[in-house]
């Protein structure tokens, strides 16, 4: 019976270190052996986002970080005129909720993570934020605004902190200058 049970539990164990495994992104730069990150999901939400297509090669060559999902955000104002239509179907407040959690969780625990969020914002431009957690204490910020007044899209990035939640969302700070890339 104790070979029985010692079995189970290696079995257990080696389908749970295969689920988590993944497949792996590039190690990091820099001095010190290359590690190469689980990309497996985290517990978040389920929601996938694509990086917007006309993103810096510099944006699409970061490495795969486990996702926490992502959130695609929209409230309507009745005083733009024509309403603006959300960047997609989006998601519920449960779901950002889990996905939330799940990015605080990691930050907290020192582990990487990412996740995206897509936005209207009330002069109907379009913001997409990519949070990424490399695992040394930052957050990654790279955002993309497509202007709604003049359609012009901008890219910028930032490393941060810190990382706390305000009033539901996610707030970071201690933040670098922003840069404008692509």
């Amino acid at each position: 019976m104790r070979l029985f049970i010692a079995a189970a539990r290696v079995l257990v164990v080696a389908a749970f270190v295969a689920a988590c495994g993944g497949s792996s992104g590039a190690g990091p730069s820099g001095p010190g052996p290359a590690a190469s990150p689980s990309v497996a999901p985290v517990p978040g939400n389920s929601v996938m986002a694509p990086l917007p297509t006309d993103a810096p090669a510099s944006v699409r060559a970061l490495a795969q970080l486990p996702s926490c999902g992502a959130e695609v955000l929209f409230e309507e104002d009745v005083d733009i005129t024509p309403v603006p239509t959300p960047p997609g179907p989006t998601t519920n407040a449960t779901d950002n909720q889990q996905a939330t959690d799940c990015l605080i969780a990691a930050w907290n625990g020192g582990a990487s993570a990412q996740l995206e969020i897509f936005e209207a914002t009330d002069e109907a431009d379009q913001v997409f934020s990519l949070y990424r957690l490399p695992g040394d204490g930052t957050v990654e910020l790279v955002t993309r605004v497509l202007s709604h007044a003049d359609q012009t899209i901008t890219w910028t990035q930032t490393t941060c902190r810190q990382l706390t939640v305000q009033d539901g969302t996610l707030t970071p700070a201690d933040c670098q200058s922003e840069t404008t890339i692509g």
